[in-house]
């Protein structure tokens, strides 16, 4: 028994004097790296003066490698930009963004990576003098000029049956390697195709807040849509696409066995449905497709509980004025008015024969002129 006890000290005492030990070592090289932090940072400082003219002049060269130079002289006449200012913005694409949250209608974040003046304009440049001669299938709805919400809802109403869901992360799917390839089919060499890619992309996929993100994802869902629209004729349903919001409603539906053959198309096209956002609306079903209301089977109209909360707002601003209704609600917007006579005309767009709608717009109006 003493000899287990004796060893048990023994062992003890190696372990203190091990610790002990140690930690003298590590105090000792903190006291070195205190003394010598001056020298350290002074050295690092100089090292950076040195060599900050040769990393730019690296980084410059790193950019013009990656861009064939006849590739980003041929953008920049066809884009109507700059070629020493499409250099520039090339040389570093994550630079002309900045990125924020917003908050989504039902709770939630959304990101949104938005181009700067710069790169919005070459952007805007890409939309008008390239994307808008590029065809996109009949079923794709959104993002479309004289095409709204109503065309993607109208050809549902009155249908029995409606089956509703959406794609995961719709323009994050679109991953830059496919938006090259985009260009290219679009008849332009592989080397231009990769200077607008590069162009059009942000962390290399299509951002949300990018004016040529839309036009692209309407463009490369093209494929998508042609298969997801022939599976809706083979069964006499309609389909339509708004965004990353899919719909096929019909008389008679096969429910189960067509979800389960849109999931293998839309996996196939290199997207995810959205589980948590499928829904299948029957008959006597409340029906709400992207916002607008099909549940009459005659008209399209919005929500009532969205209709409830406008009146509300205009009832108040013009009983009580405009000042004291946000002081009610808590708003500091200076937009509020602007935001809600908005948000009457697309009722407006929906319900063109309302008369309370057009009688309110016009009130609105008149009163934010008195400002």
């Amino acid at each position: 028994m003493n000899g287990i006890l004796i060893t048990v000290l023994i062992v003890t005492c190696l372990l203190i004097y091990k610790i002990i030990s140690t930690s003298r070592k590590q105090e000792g090289y903190k006291r070195w790296r205190a003394g010598n932090r001056s020298y350290t940072e002074d050295a690092a400082h100089a090292g950076t003066t040195r060599n900050g003219w040769l990393n730019r002049h690296l980084e410059t060269s790193r950019t013009s490698s990656k861009f064939d130079e006849e590739a980003v002289s041929e953008c920049a006449g066809l884009l109507g930009v700059e070629e020493a200012k499409l250099k520039e913005i090339l040389r570093s694409i994550s630079s002309n963004y900045r990125t924020f949250w917003i908050g989504k209608r039902r709770g939630g974040y959304r990101m949104i990576s938005a181009p700067d003046g710069e790169l919005k304009s070459v952007q805007d440049a890409i939309n008008s003098r390239v994307l808008s001669f590029v065809d996109v299938h009949a079923a794709a709805t959104g993002f479309r000029r004289r095409m709204s919400i109503v065309d993607n809802v109208r050809p549902h109403l009155g249908k029995q049956y409606v089956l509703k869901t959406d794609i995961h992360d719709f323009f994050g799917s679109i991953r830059s390697p496919r938006v090259r390839k985009a260009f290219e089919a679009m008849g332009y060499s592989p080397a231009v195709a990769k200077v607008l890619g590069a162009l059009c992309c942000f962390n290399r996929c299509l951002p949300q807040g990018a004016s040529t993100s839309p036009a692209l994802s309407n463009i490369i869902s093209y494929g998508m849509d042609q298969k997801l629209s022939a599976l809706a004729t083979e069964y006499g349903l309609n389909y339509t696409r708004y965004a990353d919001d899919l719909t096929f409603s019909g008389d008679a539906f096969p429910g189960k066995q067509l979800l389960s053959r849109i999931k293998l198309v839309v996996r196939k096209e290199k997207f995810e449905v959205n589980h948590k956002k499928t829904r299948f609306l029957k008959a006597h079903s409340r029906k709400i497709i992207t916002g607008v209301s099909i549940s009459s089977g005659v008209k399209l109209t919005i929500p009532k509980a969205r209709k409830r909360e406008i009146r509300k707002n205009v009832h108040y601003i013009l009983t009580k004025g405009l000042a004291e209704h946000q002081r009610r609600i808590g708003s500091h917007d200076p937009a509020y008015l602007k935001r809600l006579i908005g948000t009457l005309c697309y009722w407006r767009s929906i319900e063109p024969d309302n008369t309370y709608v057009s009688d309110s717009i016009a009130a609105l109006k008149r009163l934010r002129e008195s400002y």
